[in-house]
């Protein structure tokens, strides 16, 4: 039974050939080592065995019981060896499960095993090699996931969101890793935003709080206003109540600003009219300086002290006010139609409405003022630069503007080229501005009642109305002129009837070609033709040669200039006579000692006063009575060559203006 089972044993076993242990360098040294050991072991067993001298039954026995463990034996190490390679197979299984569960949670493809004709420990050997590296990697990125998870955590605790759950098994793809850390970046530069603009707006907080010397009064803005930063999270609750809280302090501080202007434009207004000293001023200023609201509160009672002060002296301020209106109102250019209006201009009923009311009305001429600014500026510019315009054009008709140094002329002459470009461009805009003023407002603007192209037109009108009457006080001051000419019967006819309609031609001073020029007669003058606007000094003499002296014509041009004034002068007399009658015209030309009518029958004959220049210390001179006579003598013609003056009969190019 027992041999059956042996040999069954031994039929287990696989029969093999020699051959698989060729090649093999142990295996061939371990089969002859055990072929050698299992001979001497044989051998020697025998040996023994056959010392001992028992039956041959016995002798099966013993060989049995040797076959038995020698079988026992070499099955026992087939089955050990087995068995290991049982476990090596299974550990390698383990191995592959687990490197097939790394692969999966690395998201790789699991590698191929057995191609290389490597041993059972071998590809153990790599596949623990293998397992070790996706194990570390697998921890790398388990480790760097828990980073990841600990900064989204921070950072959405700090914004007020909520978390993203990342996922270990399988671990996330570089994709998926790659993505998560984008949105923690986008995080974390929300985060930096958000902490950017909060200190930002915490340092124009505290610049604000400063000013108006603001107390935090709830948790909120005690964590604002913290030096902990930290401690403020940048959530979107936190961060809207933030910019409310920013608004409201610059919406209070501007308007704590503007209520503080307002008062102190007010309190000024006060002090002004109750005529505080500058001194108790610049005190209480120096005191009460700056944006709190401390400052707020003590201007505020400033205000209540100064109002109680006013309603004391009313009567005082209301004066005051009615000073400022009549000032503003000329500035606006109003006529006294806009005071009678104002029917509480003139009220002795002194009240708080009352000055209120006049309050109210020197607000709203000022803001009209402020609103037209321009164009009122522009009418005083205008008004301004045509009086100098005027003054200009009375001074061309000065007869002294001859008598100028430094170039007054040229000056004068420049600044009228200068008006007349300037005061054509400011009347153009202001009527530009008057067009813009009536549209916007429906109605012209008026200057003292008369709209602006109304007050243009009617300065250019009066300018030429002046022209006109100055040309008609010239026409008449030539035609008195020309009746001095006249003889007494001619005159009177003149004065009551006219000027005759006759074109006498008067006779003129005959001119030759000789050397000898026409001498003037004692007693006769050169006749003036009636058509002349400027009567000319005529002046004779015996020749034109180069005897005369520079010192001769110097004298001469001072003659001239004597002439001139003397004949102004006359002239002036005779325009301010305006009585029709000769008799009253001769009485007042009588009173006068240097001034006398030609048909004056008690006055002197011109030929007592018209003398012959000597040569004298006033040599070459003629007073102005001589001249006056010889204008008054009746003209006749010269007759050259009868008169014994050193003068020659030539026309001065210096002409009287009247």
């Amino acid at each position: 039974m027992e041999s059956s089972q042996r040999r069954k044993h031994f039929s287990d076993l696989q029969d093999l050939d020699m051959k698989i242990i060729e090649g093999i360098p142990w295996a061939e040294e371990m089969w002859s080592i055990l072929l050698n050991g299992l001979t001497k072991t044989f051998l020697n067993w025998t040996k023994v065995a056959c010392k001992m001298g028992k039956k041959e039954e016995d002798m099966k026995e013993w060989v049995e019981t040797f076959i038995e463990h020698y079988e026992d034996t070499c099955c026992e190490l087939v089955s050990d060896i087995e068995h290991l390679q049982s476990s090596l197979i299974a550990s390698i299984e383990g191995s592959l499960e687990k490197l097939e569960k790394l692969c999966k949670a690395l998201h790789v493809v699991m590698p191929v095993f057995g191609q290389g004709n490597l041993g059972l420990y071998q590809e153990h050997y790599q596949l623990k090699n293998i397992i070790e590296e996706y194990e570390f990697r697998v921890e790398t990125k388990r480790s760097e996931l828990n980073k990841l998870r600990k900064k989204q955590l921070d950072l959405c605790h700090s914004l007020g969101r909520d978390t993203r759950i990342i996922q270990d098994n399988p671990l996330p793809t570089e994709e998926e890793i790659q993505e998560f850390k984008n949105y923690l970046e986008n995080l974390e530069q929300e985060q930096f935003n958000r902490f950017e603009k909060f200190c930002d707006m915490k340092k124009e907080i505290c610049i604000i709080t400063k000013e108006l010397n603001f107390k935090p009064s709830t948790l909120f803005e005690n964590e604002i206003l913290s030096s902990d930063e930290s401690k403020f999270l940048l959530t979107d609750e936190n961060m809207m109540e933030l910019a409310n809280f920013y608004n409201t302090l610059k919406k209070e501080q501007e308007n704590v600003r503007e209520e503080i202007s307002e008062l102190i434009s007010k309190i000024d207004d006060y002090w002004n009219l109750l005529e505080i000293p500058l001194l108790e001023r610049e005190e209480f200023r120096q005191k009460h300086s700056g944006w709190s609201f401390d400052v707020l509160d003590v201007l505020r009672l400033e205000v209540r002290r100064c109002e109680n002060l006013k309603k004391a002296n009313i009567k005082i301020f209301v004066d005051k006010l009615r000073q400022e209106l009549v000032q503003i109102w000329d500035k606006c250019h109003c006529v006294d139609t806009v005071k009678h209006d104002f029917s509480l201009f003139y009220s002795d009923c002194y009240t708080e409405d009352l000055l209120e009311l006049h309050e109210f009305e020197l607000k709203k001429w000022v803001a009209y003022y402020e609103e037209n600014k321009e164009i009122l500026g522009l009418l005083k510019k205008h008004s301004r630069l045509w009086s100098k315009m005027i003054e200009l054009e009375k001074s061309a008709a000065n007869p002294d503007r001859f008598n100028n140094r430094g170039g007054q002329l040229l000056k004068e002459e420049k600044e009228r080229n200068t008006l007349s470009k300037e005061i054509p461009k400011i009347e153009h805009a202001l009527e530009k501005l008057a067009d813009t003023y009536n549209s916007h407002k429906g109605t012209p603007f008026k200057t003292y009642g008369d709209t602006v192209q109304d007050y243009i037109a009617n300065l250019h009108a009066e300018r030429e109305n002046a022209k006109k009457n100055k040309l008609s006080t010239r026409k008449l001051q030539r035609e008195n002129t020309m009746l001095l000419t006249l003889t007494p019967s001619k005159c009177v006819q003149s004065l009551f009837h006219g000027p005759s309609s006759s074109k006498r031609k008067l006779p003129q001073t005959p001119r030759t070609a000789s050397s000898k020029k026409p001498r003037a007669t004692p007693g006769h003058t050169p006749s003036i033709p009636r058509k002349a606007k400027i009567p000319s000094i005529v002046i004779s003499s015996v020749n034109n040669s180069k005897r005369h002296s520079i010192e001769r014509k110097k004298r001469l041009e001072k003659i001239r200039r004597r002439s001139v004034l003397k004949a102004e002068n006359c002239a002036q007399i005779m325009s301010n006579t305006q009585s029709t009658d000769y008799m009253d015209f001769e009485s007042e030309i009588s009173v006068r000692k240097d001034c006398r009518s030609t048909i004056n029958p008690f006055a002197k004959s011109s030929e007592e006063h018209l003398q012959t220049p000597v040569a004298s210390s006033t040599k070459g001179q003629l007073t102005p009575k001589h001249l006056l006579s010889r204008r008054d003598t009746p003209s006749k013609p010269f007759s050259p060559g009868k008169s014994k003056t050193n003068l020659t009969a030539a026309k001065s190019n210096l002409k009287l203006i009247f």
